[in-house]
C-alpha cells in the first residue's frame, strides 16, 4: 500500500504545470487532495471532481485556514512568475504569502510543508560544481523573493512542524512552458533561442522526475529542515533547445554574446532612469553563458532520489504531448 493511501495533503499550484502533475500523483497514490486555487475551470479534466477545492488566491490568507485544515502534508507549489518590475506583488507572494501558509499550515497540525524554490537563488555561476551550501545571490527579483522565501519558511518550523525546500532547475515535460512550449515556438519562428552558440550549460529536469523528489522530500526524515537541488542533467543549451528545434524540424539560432550583453548593458541604464528593475541584465546572461554544474548528491544520498526517466525518454513524451496538442507536426 502507497504511503499516500487516504493521507489528506494540500498542493498549491495546481491549475499550472508542477503543480498538476503532482496533483495527479498524489491522485494516483490513494492521497486525497485538496487544491488551493483562483479558479477551479482552469484544473486538467483529470483533477476536475477528484479533488476538494478550496477557492481562493495566495493574496487571501483568511483562506488559508480553510486550505491547510485536517491535511497531513502541504506542498506549496505556486508561486510568482511575473513582469521584472512588480516589485510589490512577487514580495508579497514568494515571501509574505509563504510565510502565512506555512504559518496557516503549523497552526492547524500539518505534520510536513514543502516548499518549492529554484536553483536560480544561487545566482548566475560561471564555473564550478554548486551544491545546497553555496551562498545566495539576489541578482534580481526571482532569486531574491525566493531566496527570502526559503528564509521564511524555514522560520516556521519547530519539532511538530517539519519543513523542507526544493529547489527545481529547469523543469520541461508534458503541459510545461517556459522549458517546453517556448522553445518550439522560438524555432517555429525563426527566432534565436541561444546565446553565444549556447555553449552554456543548461540543468533539465523531468517534471516527473521532480514530482518523485517531491514525494520523496515528504516522507523521508532524513529531509527535515533541508533544502535539495533537483536536476537530471548539465547538458549544453544547444542541446537542450536544439532537441525542440529537431522536433520543429528547424535549427536552433543563436545570438552573439556581445549583441546581447549590449542589449542587457542598455536595458540596464533604462531601468535606472525608469527606477525599476531591468527586464534583462548582465547578471542574468550569467546564467545561460555559464558552465556550472549542480551536485544532487545530497537529494540522492537523504532521499534517495534519482532521476527514473531518462532525457530521451522524457524528450520522447514531450513530443508525443506536443503532438498532441498539435504545437508540431505527426512524424
Amino acid at each position: 500500500m502507497s504511503f499516500w493511501h487516504k493521507r489528506a495533503v494540500l498542493v498549491t499550484g495546481a491549475t499550472g504545470f508542477i503543480g498538476s502533475h503532482l496533483a495527479e500523483r498524489l491522485l494516483a497514490e490513494g492521497a486525497q487532495v485538496r487544491v488551493l486555487v483562483r479558479d477551479p475551470g482552469k484544473l486538467i479534466p483529470a483533477l476536475r471532481d477528484r479533488v476538494e477545492v478550496v477557492r481562493g488566491d495566495l493574496r487571501q490568507p483568511d483562506r488559508f485556514a480553510a486550505a491547510t485544515a485536517d491535511c497531513d502534508a502541504v506542498f506549496h507549489v505556486a508561486a510568482w512568475l511575473g513582469e521584472p518590475n512588480r516589485r510589490e506583488a512577487a514580495y508579497a507572494i514568494n515571501v509574505v504569502a509563504t510565510q502565512q501558509l506555512a504559518e496557516a499550515a503549523r497552526t492547524a497540525g500539518v505534520r510536513r510543508f514543502i516548499g518549492t524554490s529554484s536553483i536560480a537563488v544561487y545566482g548566475p555561476i560561471l564555473e564550478g560544481v554548486v551544491d545546497e551550501t553555496w551562498p545566495h545571490s539576489n541578482v534580481y527579483l526571482y532569486s531574491e523573493t525566493k531566496s527570502l522565501g526559503e528564509r521564511a519558511v524555514f522560520a516556521t518550523m519547530t519539532d511538530r512542524f517539519e519543513v523542507t525546500v526544493i529547489r527545481p532547475a529547469e523543469v520541461y515535460g508534458p503541459r510545461g512552458g517556459s522549458w517546453t512550449v517556448t522553445p518550439v515556438k522560438l524555432a517555429q519562428r525563426g527566432m534565436p533561442s541561444l546565446i553565444g552558440g549556447g555553449q552554456g550549460l543548461a540543468h533539465p529536469v523531468y517534471v516527473e522526475n521532480l514530482v518523485d523528489a517531491y514525494l520523496l522530500a515528504a516522507q523521508r526524515a532524513e529531509a527535515i529542515g533541508e533544502a535539495f537541488t533537483v536536476c537530471d542533467a548539465d547538458i549544453p543549451w544547444r542541446e537542450f533547445y536544439g532537441r525542440y528545434a529537431a522536433l520543429a524540424g528547424k535549427q536552433a539560432r543563436s545570438l552573439p554574446v556581445w549583441l546581447t550583453w549590449c542589449g542587457a548593458f542598455g536595458a540596464e541604464i533604462g531601468a535606472k532612469i525608469m527606477r525599476r528593475p531591468p527586464v534583462i541584465s548582465r547578471a542574468l546572461l550569467g546564467f545561460v553563458l555559464g558552465r556550472c554544474t549542480y551536485s544532487t548528491t545530497k537529494a540522492q544520498r537523504r532521499l534517495g532520489w534519482s532521476p527514473r526517466c531518462s532525457l530521451d525518454e522524457g524528450f520522447r513524451r514531450t513530443a508525443h504531448w506536443l503532438r498532441e496538442i498539435k504545437l508540431i507536426a505527426d512524424h
